[in-house]
């Protein structure tokens, strides 16, 4: 019975360290269509392209690796992607899919530093986030893009255009 204590005080502190996400889903732009298998399976093969506040591009695959694919598409939004934008903004945009400039103008948005990133159907913005995020956090490619990738597929998951359908088709 002793050692129930010691059990039960770490499973409550890590029950609070894990609530403590500073994500917040933007889910309005999911269609009955965007389910979480379908777009969890197109991920695995899709480009994570992190757009630095100083103009930088970077492209990463679904595990934080370099991305050794096609880059045909990225440019002018024709191609499925994720894209991740860091700065300063208010909130993630409808607009982050468009091949325009209008995403990186919203970095200059005032408040701490935080990552704004979406599922790109071509130029449809399929789910979408905000997410603050520490530099050295941000920097682990291979820890965080695995983390985006999650936080887009949840918020298709708990978005209403997935009620009351199966959550997984």
């Amino acid at each position: 019975m002793p050692h129930r204590k010691p059990c039960i005080g770490i499973m409550l502190l890590v029950a609070a360290l894990s609530t403590g996400c500073a994500a917040h889903l933007q889910t309005r732009t999911v269609q009955d269509g965007d389910t979480y298998d379908l777009w969890a399976a197109r991920m695995e093969h899709m480009p994570f392209v992190f757009h630095e506040p100083d103009g930088h591009v970077d492209v990463y695959d679904v595990r934080g690796n370099a991305w050794t694919g096609p880059t045909n598409g990225l440019k002018d939004g024709s191609a499925d992607r994720v894209e991740v934008y860091e700065g300063h903004f208010a909130a993630a945009t409808g607009t982050m899919c468009m091949p325009s400039a209008s995403a990186l103008a919203a970095g200059n948005a005032a408040g701490s530093a935080n990552v704004v990133a979406a599922i790109c159907d071509r130029g449809r913005t399929v789910v979408s986030f905000s997410d603050k995020v520490r530099a050295r956090v941000l920097d682990t490619k291979t820890e965080y893009v695995p983390r985006v990738r999650h936080l887009l597929l949840e918020g298709i998951w708990e978005s209403v255009a997935q009620e009351p359908a199966p959550l997984h088709t």
